[in-house]
């Protein structure tokens, strides 16, 4: 006997060429597992510098940085902007996932070291 019972998919069917049904059924549902390319840059990774937490309770923001991790701009600006509070209505992470998140900024630094001069940061020239 067996125990499998077919249910139909109480979501809305997805027609080809209906991108405004496809719009927002993907708003509704965002991507929040892990990525294969994420788990790929995470076991890159030391061991002692792997965001295992951050993987866990935060996968969407891992994948985002598995994918930024090549662009020394990009990924410097997002994980700045995950530390740091601009709009003050932040909930905050847990501290292991800012252990974590620290811990890649630095280890980041370390591999990718940023050469420019303070004029070119301040937009001037010498």
């Amino acid at each position: 006997m067996n125990d499998l019972e077919a249910v139909p998919d109480p979501r809305p069917a997805i027609h080809a060429g209906d991108d405004s049904n496809w719009t927002r059924r993907r708003m509704s549902e965002p991507a929040n597992g892990l990525l294969k390319p994420t788990f790929a840059w995470a076991s890159s990774l030391p061991l002692e510098i792997q965001p295992r937490t951050l993987l866990y309770k935060f996968p969407r923001i891992a994948n985002l940085i598995a994918a930024m991790w090549q662009d020394p701009n990009s990924i410097r600006r997002y994980v700045d902007d995950l530390l740091v509070d601009r709009r003050g209505s932040r909930q905050g992470f847990p501290v292991e996932v800012l252990r974590e998140l620290f811990q890649l900024r630095a280890y980041y630094d370390e591999m990718h070291p940023d050469s420019s001069q303070p004029w070119e940061v301040m937009g001037k020239k010498a």
